[in-house]
């Protein structure tokens, strides 16, 4: 997590924008909430959904940050 921090430091030349990028966890709360509200169980399909899920929301805040 940490080199992962400190690579889009270098990237965004900032200590606020890889913060903010990190911090997103929607994706994950709504993906295992979901999972609760429907009754399903945390198998490795939704494992790798979840992980997936969570990949595209990261996408996106990168890319928003960008676009920004």
């Amino acid at each position: 997590m940490l080199v992962i921090y400190l690579v889009l430091g270098i990237l965004y030349e900032s200590f606020i924008h890889p913060f903010t990028i990190l911090s997103d966890c929607v994706g994950g709360t709504g993906g295992l909430l979901t999972l609760l509200v429907f009754g399903r169980d945390l198998d490795w399909y939704a494992f790798c959904r979840l992980i997936m899920l969570i990949g595209i929301v990261e996408k996106n805040a990168i890319m928003m940050i960008d676009f920004a």
